[in-house]
């Protein structure tokens, strides 16, 4: 186990308990929301997206965007993650797996979207694999650090076995990528400072806001459209 930094240093922040809470409300409230689709969404290409879900997070909890993805006509891909702990070396490294695989299977350049830490993973690894990445699109994804959050003390807990080479290089994370990357975020959002999650925009880099809570991000009908509407703008 290396001696890193955590991902969410502690920050003072007026996101806590209450806003916690929330995000709670809303994402057992999910349960009970027939799952649908928005309209107006852009069909795809049929190319392969690979979904990272969130911090402390599995597959399953991106069900429902791969199923809407599926059904606008990609190929969606889990990452086979069963619990995100961050970017241990094993995460990591099966996130490498996962791309090169699904690169070779497909003879094509993979699209990534992440959900909270997912797409700051998916940052990192599009950075690694400029030639086998075509775009990113992030969902609530922090970038800038140090973030406030009420999940500090849990990445605080796992920190240890985070990559020393990874988190070393926190600073990077907001830098341009060699590639269209779309950010989509919420000011309501109650587990990440959403400023934290802006990117500069400019040349292929945007910012879309949209209304919604963190943990149903993913889920969200305004959300669906503007990652429908990005990965539109990745067309081979």
């Amino acid at each position: 186990m290396a001696d890193s930094p955590a991902i969410f240093p502690a920050r003072q922040s007026d996101l806590g308990v209450h806003s916690l809470a929330r995000e709670m409300q809303a994402f057992a409230a999910l349960a009970l929301d027939p799952p649908g689709f928005p309209d107006g969404a852009p069909r795809g290409d049929g190319h392969a997206v690979l979904v990272i879900p969130g911090f402390l997070a599995g597959d399953w909890t991106t069900a429902r965007l791969r199923d809407f993805l599926a059904h606008l006509g990609y190929r969606a891909e889990t990452a086979d993650i069963l619990f995100n702990a961050g970017p241990t070396r094993g995460i990591v490294g099966k996130l490498q797996s996962r791309l090169e695989a699904l690169h070779e299977d497909t003879a094509a350049k993979i699209s990534l979207v992440g959900i909270s830490l997912g797409g700051t993973l998916a940052r990192q690894l599009a950075r690694a694999n400029a030639e086998r990445v075509r775009g990113v699109v992030t969902l609530c994804s922090p970038i800038r650090f140090p973030v406030a959050t009420p999940l500090q003390p849990f990445a605080q807990m796992l920190a240890p076995f985070h990559q020393a080479e990874w988190t070393a290089n926190l600073a990077e994370i907001a830098d341009p990528l060699e590639m269209p990357v779309t950010a989509i975020y919420s000011e309501e959002d109650g587990i990440v400072d959403w400023r934290a999650c802006l990117q500069d925009a400019c040349g292929m880099a945007c910012n879309v806001a949209v209304s919604g809570a963190h943990t149903t991000i993913g889920s969200n009908p305004a959300a669906q459209r503007a990652l429908a509407c990005a990965l539109a703008q990745l067309r081979s």
